[in-house]
């Protein structure tokens, strides 16, 4: 049986700032939130267009820290040279901060970028 859709779930530790720092970043919108649901807070971001979408959550009670290492990559893939050089322009002026991959593989053909949470997202210049 095959999956319809896939939601990447991560804490955070400010769901305004990474909402912001998101969807300023690579063009997603608000798809849904809570407030307080069993003590967590949380929203989710994607495009109608993707089978896929982020849910970052705060736990009100007991925080969790995010603990991304180097390797955790969430790579999203822009064939087109001047669609993928508007995304890495998008995502400095979101805040982002572009970092050198621990795999040097993904600064081949693209470029990999951190949010305030040390999640990193590549930005890759081919087709998958």
């Amino acid at each position: 049986m095959a999956f319809t859709h896939m939601r990447i779930a991560r804490p955070v530790t400010d769901l305004e700032k990474s909402f912001r720092c998101w969807s300023q970043g690579l063009g997603l919108v608000k798809l849904a939130a809570f407030t307080d649901h069993a003590g967590f807070s949380g929203i989710m971001l994607g495009r109608k267009d993707v089978p896929w979408h982020l849910e970052f959550t705060v736990c009100h009670e007991h925080p969790v820290a995010p603990s991304p290492g180097n390797e955790d990559l969430m790579v999203l893939y822009y064939p087109d040279k001047a669609e993928w050089q508007r995304v890495c322009a998008t995502l400095d002026a979101a805040g982002f901060i572009e970092t050198p991959s621990f795999n040097p593989y993904w600064d081949i053909n693209g470029r990999t970028w951190m949010d305030h949470d040390g999640y990193r997202v590549v930005v890759q210049n081919q087709a998958w």
